[in-house]
């Protein structure tokens, strides 16, 4: 079974889009408290609800794929 996942990279200011990721359905792969981001894997096909659900959140800055993703990896 193939799961077309994306890597993506979502920076933020306080701590409650952390809280919120929590409760979301990514894998968080990498939290930076100091610089203000998130490395998460998430469904492609998730990747718009992620933003409506985020843009509401306090504190939320971007969301975007990360340029470290090789989508030539399958997992």
């Amino acid at each position: 079974m193939y799961a077309n996942r994306m890597q993506y990279v979502i920076f933020y200011q306080g701590k409650h889009v952390v809280e919120k990721l929590k409760t979301l359905p990514v894998d968080i792969a990498f939290i930076s408290e100091k610089q203000g981001y998130v490395v998460c894997y998430a469904d492609k096909e998730q990747e718009t609800q992620l933003k409506k659900q985020l843009k509401d959140v306090k504190g939320f800055k971007h969301f975007g794929t990360s340029q470290t993703f090789d989508p030539n990896l399958n997992f």
